[in-house]
């Protein structure tokens, strides 16, 4: 029974350790800087182009040109200065395995108006947050990078965005 327990116990501690470990910082920055400058289509196109600050884009904020980088407040108040809906890219990650990571772009629009409405108390804003869809077919991942163990350095992998303008370019 002690040999049963015991067994069991080593199974779960090396189990529960086992995808615990966390990129460094300076790796997702990085990885973050190179997704969006992968973007070509954000690159040609005209006008700002406004990202939402999280806590990995406030520390590459200076590190990459033309795009500006808001925080929630600042969205809201960038939509009421221009009177119309403004959309946002919102930039996540998700950690696969210890040597795979995802970089994902989604579209928020964000929507605010000058009105007095009653919530929690009397408020002068309203602001409505409308997050895109990115369609039923599964998880696809927009950037893939793996660590490339003899060197140490991640690699892009995939790059959804390239591989969409390639077919494009195809069609024609």
């Amino acid at each position: 029974m002690k040999k049963i327990i015991l067994i069991s116990l080593i199974f779960i501690s090396t189990c529960s350790h086992g995808q615990d470990t966390k990129p460094p910082k300076e790796a997702l920055d990085s990885l973050y800087s190179q997704a969006i400058k992968g973007r070509l289509d954000l690159l040609l196109q005209g006008g700002p182009i406004y990202f939402e600050q999280n806590e990995v884009t406030a520390r590459i904020d200076n590190k990459i040109g033309h795009f500006k980088f808001l925080n929630d407040s600042e969205l809201i108040q960038e939509s009421l200065d221009q009177k119309r809906m403004i959309n946002a890219i919102r930039t996540t990650h998700k950690i696969i395995s210890n040597d795979t990571i995802d970089v994902n772009f989604g579209t928020v629009g964000i929507t605010a108006k000058r009105q007095i409405h009653f919530n929690k108390g009397i408020r002068f804003k309203k602001a409505n947050f409308a997050i895109s869809c990115k369609g039923t077919n599964g998880y696809q991942p927009d950037f893939r990078f793996v660590l490339n163990e003899s060197n140490g350095t991640w690699e892009l992998v995939l790059n959804r965005f390239q591989d969409e303008m390639n077919k494009a370019g195809n069609n024609r």
